[in-house]
């Protein structure tokens, strides 16, 4: 079933959550207040917001969702790049967006950027619309 998802990413990301979330309603976002007018609309099932949104702003944005109340939709953390700096750890963010109430933290890079490793980054991210 088509579901509506909030991309809130840098639009280098664009192309391959496209292709991830394929058969889904996308609306993207690059900056954070970009995101917070799309969020007043209501209506998304998943927000999925990657780790370089917005330099780094991906916490502020879960904070802003996460304080929305009872009809809070799922969030997804996604690592889209590796990372430049060897100061930022994966599994660190990990226990953040744990902390932080995310849904779930994934991390794109360990998926292949093909038809297959799209789907089972697709299956994951899917799995948070069943209750």
């Amino acid at each position: 079933m088509r579901k509506r998802i909030l991309v809130a990413d840098i639009p280098e990301s664009d192309r391959r959550l496209s292709e991830v979330l394929h058969g889904h309603e996308l609306a993207f976002a690059h900056t954070l207040a970009e995101a917070q007018r799309l969020l007043v609309s209501d209506g998304f099932d998943l927000i999925v917001v990657g780790v370089h949104f917005d330099d780094s702003r991906m916490f502020d944005l879960v904070r802003h969702v996460r304080s929305g109340g009872q009809n809070e939709p799922a969030v997804a953390c996604v690592r889209m790049h590796r990372f430049v700096s060897p100061a930022l750890s994966t599994e660190g963010l990990e226990l953040a967006a744990q902390a932080a109430a995310c849904n779930l933290f994934l991390d794109l890079t360990k998926y292949p950027d093909d038809d297959a490793g799209n789907a089972e980054a697709r299956k994951r991210l899917e799995a948070l619309f069943t209750p």
